[in-house]
């Protein structure tokens, strides 16, 4: 399965939210990495086939989704940030009628819901209202309505969204497990969700995809920007005025500092070994604050 995204770009009114995105992708899982209000939305919701672009076209293995209709569509799965229940409706409701929308058999619809909530972990919990779920139950559900008709594509927008930790972990072993055979795009700002499962992670910034490699490649890109210093507390609040921090750490009267900076931020300054949230604070904070 090939997925391209050629030229798009999208305009509300005066405003340019995507800018000539250009990306191609294959099998796998996809990481789409950015803070909220970037564009991811708004781009996830394009190759969904629920917006139009202002510019641009999708192709998925060659065939432009303009003129594909029903088979583009058949071949997506798409988890939206929000999911929606009627109030009445039990998790079995809601899978009955999403394979209704989107053309199953009785007997297909009953045997591919009883397939997925198994691999889903709902089959206890078919019957109790949907709306009653807590936020991994509604998640995970919302997975097996986007896998109901075995899509080729796999679009989640922000999937761990108010998930505890427990459930960000199941949610990605779920996402690990179905992204066989099949491509999976994931749009989050949260860098724990892509990168232990992503094949490669695409950053995105004011509309725009400048960045595509694999963690791996993000990391070691890193090297020789990633700090350890300690600062009185008194000092500290100062500091982090001008600097880029990812944590810090007391250290009896003083404060360990973890500092994302090209150059060696202070004298008593030490070399760390850099990791994926370092390259998600140094691409959206560091060089945007250089840049601005």
């Amino acid at each position: 399965m090939e997925l391209t995204i050629e030229g798009i770009s999208k305009n509300f009114k005066d405003k340019n939210v995507l800018k000539e995105i250009n990306i191609k992708l294959e099998n796998g899982v996809y990481g789409l990495l950015g803070p909220n209000g970037v564009g991811k939305t708004t781009l996830i919701r394009i190759l969904a086939d629920i917006l139009e672009p202002s510019k641009g076209n999708v192709f998925i293995d060659g065939e432009n989704k303009r003129t594909c209709g029903d088979e583009y569509r058949s071949k997506i799965g798409y988890l939206p940030q929000e999911i929606s229940f009627y109030s009445d409706f039990t998790g079995l409701d809601y899978l009955q009628y999403v394979s209704a929308l989107k053309g199953l058999s009785k007997n297909q619809a009953k045997n591919k819901i009883d397939e997925l909530v198994q691999s889903v972990g709902l089959q206890d919990d078919l019957k109790r209202k949907a709306i009653t779920y807590s936020g991994g139950m509604k998640r995970r559900l919302g997975i097996a309505q986007a896998l109901l008709n075995e899509p080729k594509v796999l679009i989640l927008d922000e999937p761990t969204a108010g998930l505890d930790p427990y459930e960000c972990i199941k949610f990605r072993n779920i996402i690990s497990a179905f992204s066989k055979d099949r491509l999976v795009l994931l749009s989050t700002h949260i860098v724990s969700d892509v990168d232990c499962i992503a094949k490669q992670i695409m950053m995105m910034e004011n509309g725009k995809i400048d960045r595509k490699a694999t963690a791996e490649e993000y990391i070691k890109s890193m090297e020789g920007c990633v700090w350890i210093c300690e600062l009185p507390m008194d000092k500290l609040v100062e500091f982090q005025k001008k600097a880029v921090i990812s944590n810090v750490i007391p250290k009896g009267n003083k404060m360990e500092i973890r500092v994302i900076d090209e150059k060696k931020p202070i004298s008593n300054a030490v070399p760390a070994i850099p990791n994926m949230e370092d390259v998600y604070l140094y691409v959206f904070n560091y060089l945007s604050g250089r840049d601005a």
